[in-house]
């Protein structure tokens, strides 16, 4: 037997030196981005990772003792870089990076690049020590690869063996799964589009390698529409919708994908008109999304108008801004077409050119509205230019178009909303207009001209907060301004009591330490559940009654919820997400596959539904059917994307 592993030493040592070192650069990240270690997914992990020594071994074990090592340290070494980069990613903007996702949205991030360097945080260098010792092992010659190489009997035998400890743990994706779960391991195995999730239940190497297959494959998941397939939703004749020629041309179809979009979506119930349609009809509309606007931002000292807009007007107290991969670029899409973003590209930036007739700025467009967008920046990060004409503007203003001033670090609001009103006071009537902010982007860590115009009236209220929220509230302070002098500036042309001023946020602050924002946060705990995407959503108009709106929302329940509130012909079932007005039940979805309804919130990574009240909860059963909802949600609209949907059905579209 010693004769054997002598005459083996050198595959034996490889084996042992993977092994540990993919191991521990494992099990670093899933200490550092508090993922679970008492579940299945470590046995996988262990399992996956065995294989991956196991292959090392195979191929190294003939090179020449040189190469060996330098194949070894290349590959351990791509390996923690690639750790590293996750849990910055993760931390700087929120989300973990899909290879699909970097590839599509390289060009325009580039500029961050040397910023993101700078704000790793300290301890996930952690995951560099075992590639940093094992080069340090191999120069000082502590570690030696055995020049002797193996004898090729033994050589067969490890490559069979490895092949079986793979069937092993591909065996292993099938067992121990939450039947509640989102996605059972094996989907995530095949198809790992929900990041976070997978790496929790197959591991961060596995996940690496079969994230790059994403780039070559089409994916299309199971589509599940109907547990019951003996019932059929009612259509409601309140709205127009064409029903009967949609089936029509779904009998006719004879591309499956498509079909199968049809299936689901004529599946769907139409929800009926309520006592809040037609509330606004026939009114202007200026829609605002608000850089980076969080519950910090609305301070009664510091943003009186802001604070003033959310008390006389319609606030929205359960209202989530999901931070997806694309962040501002994703939110804005959501906002304009109720589609769950693609986790595998950035979306508006893939899509950008498919049709988009359902999109909010067509349906008023439809109505006789005119239609422009503003925002005081370039295209440098999204196709606006072109991609606000599919959302049905009629121009899309950006810098420029606009007499934008150049600042240190972003430009102002009140900049934006001087320009863009000079043209919106211009536009035929009615009129709905969408505006894009920027002030209160990052960085705050760093000086910049409005991070720094109000610090010392942020100093004298809160002296002892945080320089990066304090600069963050001086942003905030320029953008109030800012709704202060449309107001204002709407109030003197006469427009003002015929307009309705909707705001809301595309994210929470960015490349901050989330305990900042959440220890400044009065309203609400922050750290609880999944309130760290909690974001404020008003609706102001002078003639309102103040109310407070406490339904479970998000961006993705913009467009239809505006559709009803100016009674436009839309059919609720083109969209993902829901009349918030409306009497259904709805799910709010975010990045990760995580849900919450009224009664409670669903954490996918964990598998664990947590329920608001005692008496009131889910069972295992319906967790489950919801979990197929979200599924669903997810599927369906990643096919719209890839089959450019709405082009084959514009005769049903209102």
């Amino acid at each position: 037997m010693n004769r054997v592993f002598k005459r083996n030493w050198r595959m034996i040592i490889i084996f042992i030196t993977s092994f540990i070192s993919f191991f521990l650069i494992e099990v670093l990240f899933r200490m550092l981005s508090k993922q679970p270690f008492l579940s299945f997914g470590v046995v996988r992990l262990i399992l996956f990772t065995t294989v991956s020594a196991l292959i090392m071994s195979v191929l190294l074990s003939y090179l020449s003792e040189k190469l060996a090592n330098l194949v070894l340290l290349a590959v351990v070494w791509f390996f923690s870089i690639y750790s590293l980069a996750q849990l910055g990613l993760k931390n700087y903007m929120g989300n973990y990076f899909s290879w699909s996702i970097i590839k599509n949205t390289i060009g325009g991030v580039a500029d961050y690049a040397g910023d993101f360097l700078k704000y790793l945080k300290p301890s996930y260098f952690l995951v560099l020590i075992p590639v940093v010792l094992l080069t340090l092992m191999i120069i000082t010659k502590l570690f030696v690869i055995p020049k002797r190489k193996p004898h090729w009997p033994i050589w067969v035998a490890t490559a069979i063996f490895t092949i079986v400890i793979h069937f092993i743990a591909m065996g292993s994706l099938y067992m121990f799964n939450n039947e509640t779960a989102l996605h059972k391991a094996y989907n995530l195995y095949q198809s790992p589009v929900l990041p976070e999730l997978a790496m929790t239940e197959i591991g961060l190497g596995t996940f690496m390698w079969r994230d790059m297959t994403l780039i070559f494959k089409d994916i299309e998941d199971d589509i599940i529409i109907d547990p019951d397939p003996g019932t059929k939703p009612v259509d409601d004749k309140s709205r127009k919708t064409k029903t009967e020629l949609w089936e029509s041309l779904m009998n006719a179809e004879s591309n499956a994908r498509i079909k199968k979009i049809d299936e689901y979506l004529l599946n769907k119930t139409v929800t009926p008109k309520n006592d809040f349609t037609g509330v606004f009809e026939g009114k202007n509309l200026i829609y605002v999304m608000v850089e980076a606007m969080d519950l910090v931002a609305i301070d009664e000292k510091l943003t009186p108008t802001l604070y003033r807009l959310t008390k006389e007007g319609w606030y929205f107290d359960n209202y989530y801004a999901p931070n997806n991969s694309c962040a501002t670029g994703e939110s804005e899409f959501m906002s304009m077409v109720s589609l769950v973003p693609s986790t595998t590209v950035c979306t508006p930036n893939s899509y950008y050119r498919n049709d988009f007739s359902p999109a909010l700025m067509n349906l008023f467009k439809n109505a006789g509205y005119s239609t422009n967008s503003y925002h005081s920046y370039s295209d440098k990060f999204y196709p606006r230019s072109e991609l606000h004409l599919n959302y049905g503007s009629s121009m899309f203003y950006n810098d420029s178009h606009l007499a934008i001033k150049t600042l240190l670090g972003w430009p102002s609001d009140i900049n934006l909303f001087e320009e863009s009103l000079k043209l919106i006071l211009k536009q035929e009537k009615p009129f709905m207009s969408f505006i894009i902010t920027a002030a209160m982007h990052l960085p705050y860590d760093i000086n910049s001209t409005l991070g720094n115009r109000y610090l010392d009236e942020v100093k004298a209220v809160y002296p002892n907060y945080p320089i990066e929220i304090q600069r963050y509230i001086s942003k905030a302070i320029d953008f109030d301004k800012a709704v202060e002098l449309m107001i204002r500036t709407l109030d003197e042309a006469g427009e003002l009591d015929d307009t309705v001023l909707i705001f809301f946020a595309d994210h929470h602050p960015l490349r901050m330490n989330a305990s900042y924002f959440m220890d400044a946060t009065q309203q609400v705990d922050r750290r609880k559940g999944l309130n760290i995407d909690l974001s404020p959503m008003f609706i102001y108009n002078p003639k309102l009654t103040p109310a407070v709106h406490s339904m479970p929302g998000s961006t993705m329940d913009l467009a239809p919820t505006i559709a009803n509130l100016f009674d436009l012909d839309f059919d609720p079932r083109l969209y993902m997400g829901i009349d918030l007005f409306s009497t259904t039940r709805n799910v709010v979805i975010f990045p990760n596959g995580s849900w919450k309804t009224a009664l409670g919130e669903y954490s996918a990574p964990k598998g664990k539904f947590t329920p608001y009240y005692e008496d009131y909860t889910y069972t295992d059963e319906e967790i489950a059917q919801i979990n197929q909802f979200v599924r669903n949600q997810f599927a369906v609209s990643e096919e719209i994307y890839k089959t450019n949907y709405f082009k084959s059905r514009l005769e049903i579209i209102p």
